[in-house]
């Protein structure tokens, strides 16, 4: 998403965004005018937080789980390049320093055609490898663990913790965000869907103070299992930051960070438990379990691309917001 908006201007996101808006005659998708608005008599916090205190709620990003296939995929890629590099490199050089014990006689010319040829393919190849495709591994390996999402009652502030690769760490305002969520949707229309808040261009600041330049939208929380659902999550958001925390009770389990293997399986797995109870969802487990050496794959890597991430701190600044300061104590 953030690579796209690259390749358009503001004004002309702006100009689409007013031409997809409602024309006299359709049908209005009700959506809540603003944060205020109440939409769910029922709240859940969707097993999507990591932290709950009294000043700020950390949520998770909804693909968590996809993770893994980019790393198979363009990081052996990467593998097989970097070893043919390093395989050239060594076979000529230890010819040229006589260390190939079959050898004893002089090298023939050919061979030093040879050596310009695999050195300079190596290296060209290594090259475009990290020019062109690398930036794309960035996406699951040697970047952020993860990206959250902090609302932060007391100041009433959303942090959007990214690298600086996709946006940057960003401090929007609670009262501007926009919630992309149409109440009038089935249960059908909300599988799989995730909450969505937009802010328009200044409606937000980097940590520098300078207003934000350009739209910018946060992805919220686990996809949802129905319509109802997704509707509720959002308005356990909202009451946390409108109402406390009597309103938005603290989750019953916090997601925990720390890379366990059997959770990168689970998510490689990808159906929840408390689907078991459902009659009709046992077709979905026995073609995972068809697919159970495909899923073991995904898993495996799914694992590897967290160990080659660091886990993302948000500022000291950002951190202390809202908290009670050391004199008040």
């Amino acid at each position: 998403m953030h690579w796209s908006k690259g390749q358009t201007t503001y004004e002309q996101r702006a100009e689409n965004a007013r031409n997809l808006q409602r024309k006299p005659g359709q049908a209005e998708l009700h959506s809540p005018e603003g944060v205020k608005e109440s939409i769910s008599a029922q709240v859940t916090d969707n097993e999507s937080v990591y932290a709950y205190n009294e000043t700020y709620l950390d949520i998770r990003t909804p693909n968590d789980e996809k993770r893994g296939l980019i790393t198979l995929a363009i990081g052996g890629v990467g593998g097989t390049v970097l070893w043919g590099c390093l395989l050239s490199l060594s076979l000529v050089l230890q010819t040229l320093l006589g260390l190939d014990k079959y050898r004893d006689e002089p090298m023939p010319w050919d061979f030093y055609l040879f050596a310009i040829v695999a050195i300079s393919v190596s290296c060209v190849s290594f090259y475009l490898y990290f020019k062109y495709v690398f930036p794309h591994l960035r996406l699951e390996a040697f970047t952020s663990r993860r990206l959250i999402i902090r609302f932060n009652r007391i100041t009433q502030k959303v942090y959007l913790l990214r690298p600086p690769h996709i946006g940057g760490t960003l401090i929007m305002d609670w009262d501007k965000a926009g919630v992309v969520i149409d109440k009038a949707m089935s249960e059908a229309e909300g599988t799989g869907g995730f909450v969505i808040l937009g802010w328009d261009k200044g409606d937000g600041m980097t940590l520098q103070g300078k207003p934000t330049q350009d739209v910018e939208l946060a992805f919220i929380g686990k996809p949802t299992r129905s319509a109802a659902e997704l509707l509720a999550f959002w308005e356990y958001i909202r009451r946390y930051m409108e109402c406390g925390l009597d309103a938005a009770p603290r989750p019953q389990r916090l997601i925990c960070k720390f890379p366990w293997p059997w959770n990168s399986f689970k998510a490689a797995w990808r159906l929840d438990t408390s689907f078991l109870g459902n009659p009709a969802l046992w077709l979905f487990i026995s073609i995972n379990l068809l697919l159970l050496p495909v899923i073991l794959i995904h898993g495996f890597f799914h694992w590897i691309s967290l160990l080659l991430c660091y886990e993302p701190r948000f500022p000291k600044a950002i951190e202390q917001a809202g908290q009670p300061s050391k004199s008040a104590r």
